[in-house]
This record gives C-alpha cells, sequence and structure tokens, in this order.
C-alpha cells in the first residue's frame, strides 16, 4: 500500500544578520537539521523579506547589532507583521547582561556567537515549541 501521508513541513526560519558568511554557515546547519532558512543582511532588507514572503516563518533568528538598526526595534517592527514567530537573538557579545539591559529584558532566548548547529537547531526547536504553546 503507497504511503500518501503528506511529508511533514520543515520549521522555516528568517535569519537576519550583516554577516554573509554567518548566514551562510547557518543556512548549512539548519538544513542538515531539518529546518529551512530565508535571510537578510539589514534591518531594512529584512523589512522587505517579512513582507513579501509568501510561506510561514517559524522563527527570526535576529542579531543583536545590525549596521541600520538595534535587534530588539527590528525585531518588534517584523513582529508587527508576522506575530506568529518565536525570537531568537544571537549576539558576538561575549557578556549577555549588558544586551539583556539595553532592551531585550523580556528575550527568553539568546545565542551567543559562535554557535554550534545541534546548540542553534535546539534554541530553536524550543522557542518554535513555546510559541506554539502560548
Amino acid at each position: 500500500m503507497p504511503n500518501t501521508a503528506e511529508p511533514q513541513r520543515r520549521p522555516v526560519v528568517f535569519f537576519v544578520d550583516d554577516e554573509q558568511g554567518v548566514r551562510h554557515i547557518a543556512n548549512r546547519l539548519l538544513r542538515k537539521r531539518g529546518f529551512d532558512m530565508i535571510g537578510a543582511a539589514s534591518a531594512a532588507e529584512a523589512a522587505e523579506v517579512i513582507e513579501n514572503f509568501d510561506g510561514d516563518i517559524d522563527a527570526l533568528l535576529m542579531d543583536i547589532n545590525l549596521p541600520d538598526g538595534w535587534g530588539a526595534l527590528v525585531a518588534q517592527r517584523l513582529m508587527s507583521v508576522r506575530p506568529d514567530m518565536a525570537i531568537v537573538y544571537t549576539t558576538g557579545f561575549a557578556e549577555v547582561d549588558p544586551i539583556l539591559s539595553g532592551g531585550l529584558n523580556s528575550a527568553q532566548y539568546v545565542i551567543r556567537k559562535p554557535f554550534t548547529g545541534d546548540h542553534l537547531a535546539d534554541v530553536l526547536r524550543s522557542a518554535i515549541a513555546a510559541k506554539s504553546t502560548s
């Protein structure tokens, strides 16, 4: 008997980071772990992508420090368009405390760069699961 079950949809992650190399590596790491990824290099590009992307976006992976915007403010604008996304912030800063005091107090998920593929995937899965139960 043929398998008629629809294939399970892969979670889609929208990664906003100005470093192309970081986006490229994250894309490879996430695809290996069952995710699809779309990306943007700036706040301006992210606003365009979020408006024009046709499919569902499960999680926003947002760099804290973009050349054209503070990650928390950019995420807030993007969430006004797609409120169902989970948010995970990324940072290259060694200390997370100053970041949290700079406007991310409500952030549950902050991951430091460099990150491993398994850790990134685990944090994203947790954030997506928490968002879907809220």
